[in-house]
């Protein structure tokens, strides 16, 4: 099934997106980022570190073999 999940860079959206990944649905991810530039526009970072979208896209492919 091909599914989208908006808010995919998200805390919720990207453990949905990777979840169905696993389980064989082609999975689409919206992402405006708006969290990201936000802590851009001011300088500052999460408290909990979160890798680039594309990074953690790539390293799901080179583990799973599943695209997203």
């Amino acid at each position: 099934m091909k599914v989208i999940v908006f808010g995919g860079d998200g805390f919720c959206g990207w453990p949905c997106a990777l979840n169905l990944s696993a389980k064989g649905h082609d999975v689409i991810i919206v992402d405006n980022l708006s969290r990201r530039n936000i802590d851009n526009e001011l300088e500052c970072e999460s408290l909990t570190p979160i890798r680039p979208i594309g990074e953690r896209i790539k390293v799901w492919k080179e583990l799973t073999g599943h695209t997203i």
